[in-house]
């Protein structure tokens, strides 16, 4: 399976604060406009931005998913790449620019009146030393948890203490479920500009048959980390459902 790493809803860039191994850290979370099922289960969209700290311009990504095998339908993943004569452009004008290149494809794939699904609730979280993070999540009542296990890999920036030109990061999701298993991704497949991976929420299609993984990515940037969205999915009917 092939992946793209990579809503309403606030516009303005959210700003926490969190200790990391270097100190006390700024972490800036990308907002989200738009995210949802098509009408038919098979396609999920998600639509989200954030503006740099430095320059000001905003940056919206886009992600248009086949739900079945949680790759990108073709021109469904994009990013703008404004300059910096794009200060007063706003997220919303960013926003709409994808979503207007996206339009015809986005009617095709019936994403013009989304479904949000349901938000499977988390039983238990656990993460080990080597970042590797564990999720049960409540699937049915009457059956055994749904079980997504994260396990990634890191490679330092020489800015990071490391000797890579960049910060990059590789993940897999092993997801268990009914005496069954299936493993999303490829902990040799690094994606560049990533510190990390976790877990946010997973969420169920409307038909009950697919299920989407929403997974925040860390991302340096020049006033602390950026925290994006990387969308995975699957199909339920490996594990009988």
């Amino acid at each position: 399976m092939n992946y793209f790493p990579l809503v309403a809803f606030p516009l303005t860039l959210s700003i926490i604060f969190s200790c990391s191994s270097e100190g006390l850290a700024t972490v800036l979370k990308a907002s989200q406009r738009m995210a949802g099922f098509s009408t038919d289960s098979r396609h999920y969209i998600y639509l989200e931005s954030s503006r740099n700290p430095v320059t000001d311009v905003p940056t919206a990504q886009i992600q248009i998913i086949n739900v079945a095998n949680s790759s990108c339908v073709r021109n469904g993943c994009l990013e703008t790449e404004y300059d910096r004569s794009a200060y007063n452009l706003s997220n919303q004008a960013a926003e709409n620019d994808l979503l207007e290149k996206t339009l015809m494809l986005r009617q095709r794939l019936e994403l013009n009146r989304l479904k949000v699904g349901i938000q499977l609730p988390v039983i238990s979280r656990q993460r080990t030393p080597n970042e590797t993070e564990t999720v049960n999540f409540r699937l049915n009542k009457q059956t055994e948890p749904l079980q997504i296990r994260l396990e990634q890999r890191y490679i330092p920036s020489v800015l990071s203490g490391g000797s890579s030109p960049v910060d990059r990061a590789a993940m897999r999701l092993i997801i268990n479920y009914n005496y069954r298993q299936l493993t999303l991704g490829n902990l040799n497949n690094y994606r560049d500009a990533v510190r990390n991976y976790s877990i946010r929420e997973v969420r169920l299609s409307p038909n009950q048959r697919n299920a989407v993984v929403l997974i925040d990515m860390t991302q340096p940037s020049e006033e602390g980390v950026l925290q994006t969205t990387l969308v995975q999915s699957f199909s339920l009917e490996p594990f009988g459902i």
